[in-house]
């Protein structure tokens, strides 16, 4: 019996299992942008995002944030992304930033 594996496929899981009280997809998601890797928001919402003080997040993008959450893979939620406004964009990339940084603190507690 011949099983495909791919090589190193254990150190990947591993490397993507934190934090646990994340689902699969956005424990990757929460790894790459560690990593300074923001894989939903193209390279030019981030540079402009960086350069400007985003509006603060209103009611609409948080209801928005968890419709994204609740996305079932990557396409869908960069997708849902790409069809906002330019700027409203930019408000959930500094959305992004403070979840992601939420999430790191958390995720540090939990591990002591």
């Amino acid at each position: 019996m011949n099983t495909n594996t791919v090589p190193y496929e254990g150190i990947l899981v591993e490397q993507y299992s934190q934090p646990t009280f994340l689902p699969p997809l956005w424990r990757i998601i929460f790894q790459e942008a560690m990593r300074g890797n923001h894989m939903l928001f193209t390279r030019s919402i981030q540079s402009e995002a960086a350069l400007i003080n985003p509006d603060p997040a209103n009611e609409e993008l948080i209801e928005f944030c968890v419709h994204l959450f609740a996305a079932s893979d990557l396409r869908t939620i960069k997708s849902m992304i790409h069809l906002l406004p330019r700027n409203e964009q930019m408000q959930l990339f500094g959305v992004y930033l403070q979840q992601m940084q939420c999430i790191r603190e958390e995720a540090k507690r939990s591990m002591n």
